[in-house]
């Protein structure tokens, strides 16, 4: 794990992004949120999440499990040849955009190292209609999810600087290997695998909330 990715190259934060909840005017009326976020060089990870960071829904986004979202930087120029839409990093609301991260590839439950930080994978991203209205592109968090082009959650292991340009390095991966798109799948129905699911259920870094949520979903 040396070279910090799973796939054998380097990954790298190339965007950091961070923002308090504010009205935000949009087509549709005032939008309350934190999801519009604003670049920064560095940021420092708490156990409550990034320093100038906050949401405005904590029943649904924030918490312990949820201090850092994440996003491959790829996606966004599949989001441009595949539907037109040409987005700047930090536009999916993530605080974290990485080159060279897959949700194939990096497990639940997975350490990395992030610039001085350490943070644990727990959940996939399962974004909502806010996305849709932040952005002001109609059923965009429905495309995300059906094409499982979400990103992931961490929690906070240790609080730490973290910068642009720093590596994002796996340092010990989860033994069960349940990747982060194998439980999206679950998360929205693609797949039905009882026995995938124990599985999952039975990883120690996956969160409660996704184990309540895939549960409710499948009727477990």
């Amino acid at each position: 794990m040396s070279d910090g990715t799973p796939g054998g190259g380097s990954m790298t934060v190339v965007s950091l992004h961070v923002g308090m909840p504010r009205a935000e005017a949009r087509g549709s009326g005032p939008l309350f949120t934190g999801g519009a976020k604003s670049s920064v060089q560095t940021a420092m990870l708490r156990f409550d999440g990034f320093e100038g960071d906050g949401v405005a829904d904590r029943r649904h986004h924030g918490g312990r499990d949820r201090t850092a979202c994440v996003y491959p930087a790829a996606h966004y120029a599949w989001w441009k040849s595949s539907h037109g839409f040409d987005l700047g990093y930090g536009a999916f609301s993530e605080n974290v955009t990485v080159e060279g991260l897959r949700e194939q590839e990096i497990f639940i439950g997975d350490i990395v190292r992030i610039g001085a930080a350490l943070a644990q994978v727990t959940l996939p991203r399962d974004p909502c209609g806010t996305l849709d209205r932040i952005l002001q592109i109609p059923s965009f968090s429905r495309l995300a999810r059906e094409s499982g082009k979400c990103g992931c959650h961490m929690r906070t292991r240790e609080e730490g600087l973290v910068e642009v340009g720093d590596l994002f390095q796996v340092v010990e991966r989860d033994p069960a290997g349940i990747t982060v798109a194998a439980a999206l799948d679950l998360y929205h129905g693609r797949s039905t695998d009882r026995s995938l699911c124990e599985k999952l259920f039975a990883v120690p870094g996956f969160a409660e909330e996704g184990r309540r949520e895939i549960a409710r979903r499948l009727g477990l």
